[in-house]
């Protein structure tokens, strides 16, 4: 059994996922260890303290220790298990979801998060152990002194940007970056307007955020900034403005591969993008003398691929960006600070990455019922995307189930791509079990 998903433990908190999961993953890491330390961090959900209090009376009854870097972005989480010499790290988050989800992502001594081999060992060990937690005991671990100073100078020393009189809106989705991204832009000279920068973990992701781009692009509107940024619940994915107008992710990727070309920091002239990734941007990046490789979906799957090949650079569509110098998962302040680096020493990024072009394509996420749900197997689903693919030969067909939700993803790219997504649309529209 592996308790892991696409991206770390994830499900609606006190359903799919609850404070005894929590707790078994906690005993479980100290109990691979020798008195192992465990690193940890949440986002501001509700239940984050709850999932926390029970992770950590699971590594105390395993016989390790625990550091609480309290609310901070994920990246955080693996930079500081390097830093402070942890054995783990976890992450309390569920990302983009909504409010009453919640998660659990695992990382390893190294920064990085857990491997397929690593997961089903602790899975192994999760299963092996019983809930054995006083109901009514809490932890009151402090955290971990000035860290938030701390993450936000090592940052920017690793980016290594100045910003005087640059004016930047930040729309922190009331999540892990409501405090530090503010801190890290005013720390580095811009002039910021920040906007849900609030401790509100109820109102997490609802209607603001990367993943809900239409409340900063109202405001971009209006406030008079340069360069806009929009980070999701746990500020690893991204969203960029340039005035009122809101960059493309496909030309966010672009622009970084070009600029970390053009300063020689691109390792094999080569980068990581998914199976999600438009042929624009691959058309592009040949262009330049830059390959793109491609891995399957997921900033684990990115990472796993640019280590095999020894790439500096990888990203997917959703806004995910891994630039191996500065971090061992994506981060979207690092990532949003070097946008301005660029910005500042190549004008307009909009300009700068005119070249990049996509092709034509749809998208779509279809949930999973009672109904369709055979339809939703890997098996189904390959089956299913050769039929189409066979009616429209000109159309590169994605279905996957995804890793984080109870959908299927459909990404049709091509010519054809309206056409054939009327066919899946239609593939799975079946008639509800009576």
């Amino acid at each position: 059994m592996n308790f892991f998903g696409t991206d770390g433990i994830r499900g609606t908190y006190g359903s799919t996922l609850k404070d005894s999961t929590a707790f078994l993953l906690g005993k479980s890491l100290a109990l691979l260890g020798d008195c192992p330390i465990i690193v940890i961090a949440r986002d501001t959900r509700l239940s984050g303290d709850a999932l926390f209090t029970a992770l950590t009376q699971g590594v105390y009854s395993g016989g390790g220790n625990v550091i609480n870097l309290g609310i901070l972005p994920t990246n955080a989480v693996g930079h500081f298990v390097r830093k402070l010499g942890g054995d783990y790290g976890v992450m309390i988050t569920a990302s983009h979801n909504k409010p009453q989800d919640n998660g659990l992502k695992v990382f390893d001594r190294y920064g990085v998060k857990l491997c397929l081999s690593k997961q089903l060992v602790v899975s192994r060990m999760m299963a092996s152990l019983t809930n054995e937690r006083a109901a009514d005991s809490r932890i009151y671990e402090p955290v971990f002194y000035d860290i938030e100073n701390i993450y936000c100078d090592d940052v920017l020393r690793a980016v290594n940007v100045k910003l005087p009189y640059i004016r930047i809106a930040l729309d922190c989705c009331y999540g892990a970056a409501y405090r530090v991204a503010p801190l890290v832009f005013t720390k580095a000279g811009a002039n910021v307007v920040a906007y849900c920068n609030q401790n509100a973990g109820a109102e997490i992701n609802v209607n603001c955020g990367a993943t809900h781009t239409e409340y900063l692009t109202e405001r971009m509107k209006t406030n008079d900034c340069m360069l806009g940024f929009s980070f999701d619940g746990d500020a690893d994915r991204l969203a960029v403005f340039e005035g009122s107008e809101q960059v493309p992710n496909n030309r966010i990727f672009y622009a970084f591969a070009k600029y970390l070309n053009e300063i020689g920091k691109l390792h094999s002239d080569t980068v990581c993008g998914t199976v999600l990734t438009n042929g624009g941007v691959e058309q592009a990046l040949k262009k330049l003398g830059v390959n793109l490789v491609r891995s399957a979906v997921g900033d684990a799957n990115v990472f796993d691929k640019m280590v095999e090949l020894s790439l500096g650079f990888g990203g997917e569509e959703s806004g995910h960006y891994l630039i191996a110098d500065y971090a061992t998962s994506s981060d979207a302040i690092i990532n949003a600070l070097l946008v301005c680096r660029i910005y500042a020493e190549k004008g307009s990024i909009l300009n700068y990455t005119v070249e990049c072009v996509d092709k034509p394509c749809a998208s779509l996420s279809i949930p999973i019922t009672r109904s369709n749900s055979k339809l939703a197997t890997e098996y189904s689903l390959a089956s299913t995307a050769n039929r189409i693919s066979a009616l429209y030969p000109t159309c590169r067909v994605i279905l996957r189930r995804s890793g984080t939700e109870n959908a299927v993803r459909a990404y049709l790219e091509g010519e054809q791509a309206a056409d054939a997504m009327r066919e899946v649309v239609a593939t799975f529209a079946v008639p509800n079990d009576k």
